[in-house]
């Protein structure tokens, strides 16, 4: 029982009736980064004052969650003869999970309100005016079509991403993708002929192991994001690898990026512009540290970014 009681994932005390210490075990001392040694007072044991009054606050307050140290932690006080025991758990990740999908949830009723807005809208008034002339019946119907384009590219975003943080790296869905034939599949024609931009892919892989459909997803996140926020110049897609990574680099001629906002451009539903779902690097985020990846920005405004992805060889 003891063997247990100092491996388990949970702080644990054993306090007697005059609040002395009977048993501490490693995860307290790994909780607080602080040990307090059978036979001194619960109260007053502590080397550290910021521990000695947390513990006093318990004593007399009997809490059952607090912030403490940049840790959510949560008490639980049982009572037995001759004394009690304190249950301690660390409960940071669990309270940052909620809180982050409470967030999202939020965020994402915000931003599909706005499209099913629009289209209600537009849709009621055609519907309550029957003396709408065709050129205004016209435009209103482009604006019910745009939305509607718009809303489910949303959705389809949120329901991406959904499935990438759930997804768990395994061998048996990684096959060699042959690069120059992934490349060839892109979304990006559409994008080349409707802006006077020049394209240039320089590729030195061959294959890689990887999920096809995640890297596809990666790259043309990339590319739709280089091609929205930028005029004209070029766009250029570079692969190639070193000795430890395989290496991806999107870079653009565009407006470029704040200093301020490198760091918020990863984050789920922001945008720099109104337009765009504010989710396309969200998901190349995830996808990147799901393969061990890292992901680094190079921008100045008014000259453009470079997006440089690399990923350990040793996922082989």
């Amino acid at each position: 029982m003891l063997k247990v009681i100092e491996n388990i994932k949970l702080g644990v005390l054993l306090i007697d009736n005059k609040n002395t210490v009977i048993l501490s075990n490693n995860y307290v001392s790994y909780i607080f980064d602080c040990n307090i040694e059978p036979g001194k007072s619960i109260i007053d044991g502590w080397e550290n004052y910021k521990f000695l009054t947390l513990f006093d606050k318990f004593i007399k307050e009997n809490f059952q969650k607090v912030e403490f140290e940049h840790k959510i932690l949560k008490f639980n006080k049982i009572l037995i003869e001759n004394g009690y025991i304190i249950i301690i758990e660390d409960i940071t990740k669990e309270e940052s999970y909620q809180a982050m999908k409470m967030n999202f949830f939020s965020n994402a009723s915000h931003e599909l309100k706005t499209p099913i807005t629009s289209i209600v809208g537009y849709a009621e008034t055609l519907l309550l005016n029957n003396d709408i002339d065709k050129k205004d019946q016209n435009k209103f119907l482009k604006y019910i079509y745009q939305n509607a384009l718009n809303l489910n590219d949303l959705i389809n975003n949120i329901l991406q991403l959904a499935e990438i943080e759930h997804f768990k790296q395994s061998s048996d869905v990684l096959s060699n993708v042959d690069i120059l034939a992934l490349l060839s599949e892109l979304n990006i024609n559409h994008l080349i002929n409707s802006k006077n931009i020049e394209f240039i892919q320089e590729c030195e892989l061959s294959a890689i192991p990887f999920n096809k459909y995640h890297l596809k997803t990666i790259l043309d996140n990339l590319l739709d994001n280089a091609f929205f926020y930028t005029k004209e110049g070029f766009i250029k897609l570079k692969c190639h690898n070193d000795n430890n990574y395989y290496i991806f680099e999107v870079q653009d001629s565009g407006i470029g990026i704040e200093k301020s906002q490198q760091e918020k451009i990863f984050e789920r539903f922001y945008k720099i512009k109104s337009k765009g779902s504010g989710l396309g690097l969200a998901i190349v985020k995830h996808l990147v540290l799901i393969y061990n990846g890292s992901i680094e920005l190079e921008s100045t405004v008014g000259v453009g970014s470079l997006f440089r992805l690399k990923f350990p060889k040793k996922n082989e």
